[in-house]
């Protein structure tokens, strides 16, 4: 995936653009990396891309993979400012009375630091290759900069990218200003195995806290991830990444052979959506896809039924 305007444009591209990803969204699909067989399951407010999970959704590209560099961090958490302290006196010297007690005076902590510079990265789904080897899902969330540190933002995230993708393309000012979304955070979503990142990733936009539309509290979106077309994948299986609203708090997957899945259902940082990955079990083909809201009410899926075929 490029960063160019004519590759990677919903990098920046807030609501709208994923229209032009026809066949899925992960929480929404940039338009370069769109997944095949993926689903562009509700019209929303804004573009929700990403990565599934990869809500957003990784799409992973023929070729070579490279060592890790720098290597997959563990969750970085979001650090909040000191908070005050409570403070209370005492008599200043020998008491004559009995003091009034004081009572601490009120305070309230401060809100979490979100650094542009400092992308929260979690591990949203894992399994292993039929050859033993241990896969990971990545998701890192970069919290959406000022406007005026915007491109340096976008330099920062191309210069991780670039190492294990020579067609992620260098951004420019012009192109980062004119897709400016200062509603979205930036995604990027990627495969390691064994440690070692897959040679192709996506990058999007997903809402910032408190920018996800009143509507979309039961969104659901999701493709199939690490493929391009046929036969042009590196993925270490055929595994769906899924983007949920708030609202959705179970997915059930029922297998041809009787069998069900139920992925967790995973926070990064302090994005509204949450994040499940479903990886096809070996032999076995889903029947049936369901969805639950927190009352554990079935919600209508739209179509967003995976690994049917």
């Amino acid at each position: 995936m490029s960063t160019n305007a004519n590759g990677d444009a919903d990098l920046w591209v807030g609501l709208g653009l994923a229209e032009a990803a026809s066949t899925a969204r992960i929480g929404p699909a940039p338009v370069a990396d769109i997944l095949a067989g993926g689903r562009r399951i509700r019209r929303r407010r804004r573009t929700v891309v990403g990565a599934l999970a990869l809500a957003s959704v990784v799409v992973l590209a023929g070729g070579a993979v490279s060592e890790l560099r720098p290597g997959p961090a563990v969750s970085h958490p979001l650090v909040p400012a000191g908070p005050g302290h409570g403070s209370g006196t005492g008599t200043g010297g020998p008491p004559t009375a009995a003091a009034a007690p004081v009572s601490p005076t009120p305070t309230t902590a401060a809100p979490p630091v979100r650094d542009p510079f400092t992308p929260v990265r979690v591990v949203v789904g894992e399994g292993t290759t039929p050859e033993g080897k241990q896969w990971k899902l990545w998701r890192a969330v970069w919290p959406t900069a000022p406007r005026e540190r915007a491109y340096e933002q976008a330099l920062a995230l191309w210069q991780e990218r670039s190492p294990y993708d020579s067609a992620v393309s260098k951004p420019t000012k012009e192109f980062v200003d004119q897709y400016y979304d200062p509603d979205s955070d930036v995604v990027n979503t990627y495969f390691t195995v064994d440690g070692v990142r897959l040679s192709h990733d996506a990058a999007g936009t997903s809402p910032a806290p408190g920018k996800l539309g009143p509507r979309d509290g039961t969104y659901i979106g999701g493709g199939l991830l690490g493929a391009r077309g046929k036969g042009d994948t590196v993925a270490p299986g055929e595994i769906v990444g899924l983007s949920l609203g708030p609202d959705i708090a179970r997915v059930k997957v029922t297998w041809t052979d009787g069998t069900v899945t139920e992925p967790p259902l995973v926070t990064v940082a302090d994005s509204p959506l949450r994040e499940a990955v479903v990886a096809r079990p070996e032999g076995r083909t889903a029947r049936l896809w369901e969805y639950f809201d927190r009352n554990g009410n079935k919600v209508p899926d739209s179509g967003a039924q995976f690994l049917t075929g």
